[in-house]
């Protein structure tokens, strides 16, 4: 099963993972499809670190920071879409902003 995009637009930032719980950062190749998922707080964590960016970097400009060719072809052209793991449904997403309010 593929990840659930969250259609939010292309001005979306890192710090709008709160909005969407449950939400992963999903970084795919443009080119060939291969995708991987991070947690928007270790994304968010590293870039600190990095003193490059936080909670305001927008997506587009994660997705150009990525250096590392891509594993399936070998070439770098990424983009960033906040998506929701297979089996992940509306009753689960009531429940982590509930936890996430209290």
């Amino acid at each position: 099963m593929k990840m659930r995009i969250v259609p939010i637009g292309d001005q979306a930032t890192l710090g709008d993972h709160r909005h969407y719980p449950g939400a992963r950062l999903l970084l795919v190749c443009s080119l060939c499809g291969w995708d991987k998922a991070y947690r928007a707080e270790r994304v968010i964590d590293r870039l600190r670190e990095l003193k490059s960016g936080g909670h305001a970097t927008r997506l587009e400009q994660v997705a150009r920071r990525v250096a590392w060719n891509c594993p399936g072809c070998g070439r770098v052209k990424w983009r960033c879409h906040f998506a929701w793991p297979p089996g992940f449904d509306d009753r689960e997403a009531k429940r982590l902003a509930n936890l996430y309010r209290n």
